[in-house]
């Protein structure tokens, strides 16, 4: 292979995430179908995942929305508590956008509505790749991005051409440009250079087969179960159909509500250990507005509470948030038994021990206080 491949790498969870950039991406080679997926010829999925929380360890632990909606009754089947967190905070950063108040417009942006805010829900294509160096890793795509894809196969295919097929694979470059709506992707065929004596230059494209060897780093073929069906081990390339944890309705309330006692519990349990998290970060080409709420099936029990997420020291971007169905009162501020309910732009307080502000005697606005404080302080004083 000339040293085109590095040294395959087994075993362990790590993985390589890529991402679109402004400009050009790639080339990459998309892997076809393998494994639990060969079968139904999958070589992409869809996930809507939502970042913002660690577990005990200080880990990011991505999952997917459990968000289910009835799309002829425009009914919420079933809620998602951490969606509706992100539609509370990013509702109280219009109030201050509105208000002009830029001080608790940049503190809320660090929550959400930023390019690196702290909670977002992202929503991609996942597929396997391999590029050029022999690095084999999972690309994400936005789903325009996808439908540009789409049709660079299509044509492809058309030609006679598989792209995708083991022994006649192409490599596609992307590129991405602009922001939020206006943002724009494109696929094409790499295609190399060649001099050609008596004709020129000339393009051909770069056909890719799968080795054995790249097959072995991909995933390989165990053995069956009790009930004789194949068992795959995925080694570089990941299981498409299984690639974050999933927790109930239920479950992501609780990871809202109790932060990383939650995650340990529900994100990093057994039944999860096969699945993955997602540390490339957010796509940075969207940006946050906040939409109407919508019609619940079933109601959020009024006891819950809705508490404040722990701190986290990663940032990210937030994407669109959808729902808003939780009303839910935070829990009390520590050491602040001062209660709010004044606009944003005129809160105000008597002079607490807090900070270089300690023993003032000034009445601090909201805004003064904001930069002062954690985010459970913060989250607590907004009374979400």
């Amino acid at each position: 292979m000339g040293g085109v491949f590095g040294k395959a790498k087994f075993g362990g969870k790590g993985r390589n995430w890529f991402k679109l950039k402004d400009g050009s991406n790639g080339p990459y080679r998309i892997l076809p179908p393998m494994g639990y997926l060969s079968e139904d010829g999958r070589w992409s999925a869809y996930y809507q995942i939502h970042y913002g929380y660690k577990n005990s360890a200080g880990k990011m632990r991505t999952f997917q929305s459990p968000l289910i909606k009835n799309n002829k009754t425009k009914m919420v089947e079933s809620p998602d508590a951490a969606l509706e967190f992100i539609e509370k905070v990013t509702a109280r950063l219009g109030e201050a956008k509105a208000a002009k108040n830029q001080e608790m417009v940049a503190k809320l942006q660090e929550l959400v509505g930023g390019k690196k805010s702290r909670y977002n829900l992202d929503k991609n294509h996942y597929l396997n790749v391999i590029d050029l160096q022999g690095n084999i890793g999972i690309l994400k795509i936005r789903h325009r991005c996808k439908l540009a894809l789409d049709a660079e196969i299509k044509k492809l295919r058309d030609s006679g051409v598989d792209p995708l097929d083991p022994m006649t694979g192409r490599f596609f470059v992307f590129h991405r440009s602009g922001t939020a709506m206006d943002t724009v992707y494109s696929a094409s065929v790499y295609k190399e250079k060649l001099h050609v004596t008596g004709v020129g230059d000339v393009e051909r494209d770069v056909v890719h087969p799968i080795t054995d060897d790249i097959a072995r780093r991909c995933c390989v073929l165990k053995g069956t179960d009790a009930n004789g069906n194949p068992v795959y081990e995925y080694r570089e390339a990941a299981n498409l159909a299984n690639l974050f944890a999933k927790p109930t309705s239920e479950e992501v309330a609780r990871i809202v509500q109790e932060g990383e006692k939650a995650v340990d519990e529900i994100l990093d349990s057994k039944s999860n250990q096969d699945t993955e998290t997602d540390e490339s970060g957010v796509e940075e080409d969207e940006v946050v507005t906040a939409s109407q709420p919508t019609l619940v099936a079933t109601p959020t029990p009024s006891a819950v509470v809705l508490q404040t997420p722990v701190p986290v020291a990663s940032v990210t971007q937030t994407s669109a948030p959808v729902v808003t169905t939780v009303q839910a009162p935070a829990p009390a501020m520590t050491n602040q038994s001062v209660q709010f309910s004044a606009p944003i732009s005129t809160l105000t307080q008597p002079p607490v021990q807090h900070g270089s502000n300690a023993g003032a005697g000034v009445p601090l606005t909201t805004a003064q206080r904001a930069s002062e404080m954690s985010d459970a302080e913060f989250l607590a004083l907004l009374k979400l």
